[in-house]
């Protein structure tokens, strides 16, 4: 903590009691640059065009000690007086919500809390904090309270309730005090997106993006089914490129794709994500072999299905059968786990595939065989999950993705 002209700056917000704070003003709002002319549409073929552009929104909000000035971005703000409490610097909790880098702050009067939701773009250390009456913890949107973290305790004075400026940093907020008066920074992430999908018919798609030069360098996200991710880095092709007041460099990158459709994010860290996608179209489905893994090409060769991506009508059977490569004892069982494509929307690593059945091969004489059939249309990823075979120590033996197959179901 600094000491300013004698006075601890442990700045801190206050709440009109039994209010909930929703409305932003739009001097607050980040102004959001023109797309340069690009179209938000699905082209066939690899974007000839950047697909995204990713960029810092800075804010700066100063006001004095005796509350009679604010400026928010350079812009006049009605903000309450901040006040002084054994040595501190307290400010209204009200102003976090009025200066736009709040979503939202709520009262409780039960439960004597404060909840206040951060915005996702400012991408803090926590987006959801709770702040009680007398308590000298910060609480998580899940209850337990910030580990190892003191903070003067929050009070209520005059229908008021006020906490302290540290957990302003937890929340993406840098605080700071000189000659009475008091600055908050903070910056908002952007990824603006351009083109959110196309369509093409390679096994690969190559794209573009823009991102400011002082910013992490971003990275692209694969999903792999079964709510796991992967991830991939791309190189720099330009550099020192303006627009908007700002420079940016331009990242290229080149993903692997499975026939129909391809879930994929941007990413930077500390910037969020933005979500797009590719439909990978088969012209010759002959052409797709099934697809295995490291593992399944040392254990397991498939006579069903002969391709990777098959289409099926509704409520039609799906042959699945091969052959094990040299007999194990351990080898009881393939699984087929059955995933069908259903995205959620938003957030780092988002739900895109839901669970949709699984079935039991039973391997007898280094073979298996059996049949599913799917009842509704859509994107099905089909893994074919091996014995319970690779040792792990503190679970007993696991197993692994052999290989998977893509279902259109029509």
């Amino acid at each position: 903590m600094k000491k300013i002209s004698g006075v601890l700056l442990s700045a801190a917000i206050v709440l009109n009691l039994g209010t909930s704070l929703a409305m932003v003003p739009s001097s607050a709002k980040a102004e959001v640059p023109v797309s340069s002319g690009i179209k938000a549409e699905s082209p066939k073929g690899d974007p000839k065009e950047d697909i995204a552009k990713m960029y810092l929104v800075k804010h700066e909000l100063k006001f004095d000690l005796q509350g009679t000035t604010a400026m928010l971005d350079g812009k006049s703000l009605q903000v309450d007086k901040a006040i002084q409490k054994n040595g501190r610097v307290f400010v209204p909790l009200r102003t976090l919500q009025v200066s736009g880098a709040a979503q939202s702050v709520t009262w409780n009067a039960k439960k004597q809390e404060a909840r206040v939701i951060m915005k996702q773009e400012l991408v803090p250390a926590w987006r959801e904090l709770i702040f009680r009456t007398g308590s000298d913890q910060a609480y998580t949107a899940e209850g337990p309270a910030i580990s190892g973290e003191k903070i003067p305790a929050p009070f209520v004075s005059g229908g008021r309730v006020y906490i302290p400026v540290k957990p302003l940093s937890w929340l993406g907020i840098s605080a700071s005090a000189s000659q009475g008066t008091v600055t908050w920074a903070w910056s908002d992430k952007v990824i603006e997106t351009y083109i959110s999908d196309w369509e093409v018919d390679q096994e690969t798609t190559t794209f573009t993006m823009l991102y400011q030069q002082d910013m992490n360098t971003p990275q692209f996200l694969f999903s792999l089914g079964s709510g796991a991710w992967g991830g991939g880095t791309g190189k720099v092709t330009a550099k020192h490129i303006s627009q908007d007041g700002r420079l940016y460099n331009r990242m290229e990158f080149t993903a692997d794709l499975r026939p129909g459709v391809n879930p994929m994010q941007l990413f930077a860290v500390s910037a969020g994500t933005a979500d797009f996608s590719v439909l990978r179209k088969v012209p010759n489905p002959q052409d797709v072999p099934v697809a295995l893994t490291e593992e399944g090409k040392l254990h397991v060769t498939f006579n069903s299905p002969e391709t990777g991506y098959v289409t099926a009508k509704k409520g039609e059977k799906i042959h699945f059968a091969g052959t094990i490569k040299k007999a194990n004892g351990s080898f009881d069982k393939v699984t087929l786990a059955v995933q069908k494509y259903e995205p959620v929307t938003g957030g780092l690593g988002r739900q895109v595939y839901k669970g949709a059945g699984s079935k039991e091969l039973v391997i007898k004489n280094n073979k298996f065989a059996g049949d599913i059939q799917l009842d509704e249309p859509g994107y099905y990823l089909i893994t074919v999950n091996s014995p319970r075979y690779i040792p792990f120590l503190e679970n007993g033996p696991a197993s692994t993705v052999w290989a998977e197959v893509v279902v259109e179901v029509e």
